[in-house]
């Protein structure tokens, strides 16, 4: 049993941290079973007239960036908080190892949570010029081809994934692995052509990370396709389901991210650390669960689904915090099937007991959280790619100095999802004009596609203006 490798005492405790974890992810994945964001009329109505026009793939990918956009923003600044409260706890001198762990995990819930709904309650046009000077910001400090060229990597991958997905399994994966081929093989001549061009030296690094995204995104958007793909094209219920799975995927892979980047700021404080921040963000997010479904009516879609996307992403780190608390448990097969049973156990718990909503999620949906629940706790392990130190942009960094830079890093992740969702919500608002408008979309599409060829492979040494990733 667990006890061989930890104790009595120990074993308990990192049952208890683990099950606690997975019963807030469960908690926060019920709401994905049925999206409060589906139930806006107005939305639903606007959604499906710009379907329309450019369809409702178009619509399911330009709100799948903006919610991605959500989900790094409210996690992002969750740590942000995190490393202020440890700081303040630092400062003024507080005597109780314990307390001060605690509330750094509730502290990621908590800014999570809060970012999430104050992006609901502001005005639209508030929010939207946030975004933007978010992108300027960062564009400022990035080579702005490199970055034209991962919004229109990411945006295209996922509208193709979506459109593959809605062929179905089969088909969508053998459609799906021809063109992966085609462009290995495209990628292989460019390198050819790209020998003879001098080494940039400005330091970029942020096309090296584009295969990452592209594989995330290209994932998010084949499920969304699948599950989207019932309906007759542009109708609004297929409109209802595309949406539906667009905030379905996201709850998911709020918790995945939450538990990588999780397990990432929570490597260098040690087991005994990890274990407090996972139980404090565990509770917190789930208290704050409770709060949205209360305030509801009040708060409205757009807030609620922020705030709850924040709570699953909280629900992620802890899963990953309770992750890197366990280490000593992945010593044996037994303790480590106890604490995985103990992740599923709470996750079921949740799902099963706790009335949050009229209706039970079906057995599918109960195995697919489960084993997302699962996924995120086993990114903690020892031998995870995540379960190491992270060299930043300012070194190896420990403590409250790491958990900055990993929310200065989200944040600024989330402008590549914001800009692609600018750029898709560009070409759904300029395809309402007719023909002038679409053929105005191809036009951009193009010079952007030919202003990034050329930088590639022209002859033309690239800039030397000084950025950073």
């Amino acid at each position: 049993m667990a006890e061989t490798s930890l104790g009595g005492l120990g074993a308990v405790r990192t049952i208890l941290q683990s099950a606690a974890a997975g019963f807030a992810f469960g908690e926060a994945a019920l709401f994905a079973v049925e999206p409060t964001l589906t139930q806006d009329g107005v939305l639903l109505t606007a959604a499906t007239l710009a379907a329309g026009r450019a369809g409702s793939t178009g619509v399911g990918v330009v709100t799948a960036c903006l919610v991605f956009t959500s989900v790094l923003i409210s996690l992002g600044s969750g740590f942000l908080l995190a490393a202020m409260v440890m700081k303040l706890c630092t400062k003024v001198g507080v005597r109780l190892p314990w307390l001060v762990e605690a509330t750094t995990g509730a502290s990621v819930a908590v800014g999570a949570v809060t970012t999430g709904v104050l992006a609901g309650i502001l005005p639209p046009w508030i929010y939207l010029a946030a975004q933007g000077i978010l992108v300027l910001i960062v564009y400022s400090y990035s080579n702005i081809n490199d970055m034209t060229t991962a919004l229109l990597i990411i945006f295209t991958t996922l509208y193709v994934s979506v459109v593959y997905g809605r062929m179905g399994a089969l088909v969508g994966l053998f459609v799906m692995g021809l063109t992966i081929s085609v462009l290995c093989a495209l990628r292989k001549a460019l390198t050819e052509r790209m020998t003879q061009r001098p080494k940039s030296k400005t330091g970029c690094r942020l096309l090296e990370r584009i295969f990452f995204y592209s594989v995330f995104v290209g994932i998010m958007g084949f499920s969304v396709g699948l599950g989207a793909g019932e309906a007759d094209e542009g109708s609004e219920a297929e409109v209802y389901l595309m949406l539906q799975s667009v905030l379905w995927v996201a709850f998911l892979s709020a918790g995945l991210l939450g538990a990588g980047l999780g397990t990432v700021s929570m490597v260098g404080l040690g087991p005994e650390v990890a274990g407090k921040v996972a139980m404090g963000a565990a509770i917190i997010s789930s208290v704050a669960l409770r709060a949205i479904l209360q305030s509801s009516s009040s708060l409205g879609a757009r807030s609620s689904m922020g705030g709850m996307l924040g709570a699953a992403t909280a629900a992620g780190v802890s899963l990953g915090a309770a992750s890197v608390a366990a280490k000593q448990a992945f010593s044996s097969r037994n303790s480590t099937l106890a604490v995985l049973g103990s992740v599923i156990g709470g996750g079921i718990l949740a799902m099963r007991t706790v009335v949050l909503k009229a209706t039970l999620p079906t057995t599918s949906e109960l195995i697919t959280i489960t084993l997302v629940a699962v996924g995120a706790f086993v990114l903690g392990a020892p031998k995870s790619p995540f379960h190491t130190p992270v060299n930043l942009q300012r070194g190896l960094l420990t403590g409250p100095q790491l958990i900055i830079g990993i929310g200065m890093e989200t944040v600024t992740a989330a402008a590549a999802p914001i800009g692609a969702g600018a750029l898709g919500a560009a070409a759904l608002g300029t395809a309402a004009l007719g023909r002038l408008g679409t053929v105005g979309v191809l036009v951009a599409i193009v010079l952007a596609l030919g202003s990034t060829l050329s930088g590639m492979l022209g002859k033309s040494p690239p800039t030397a203006r000084p950025h950073r990733d």
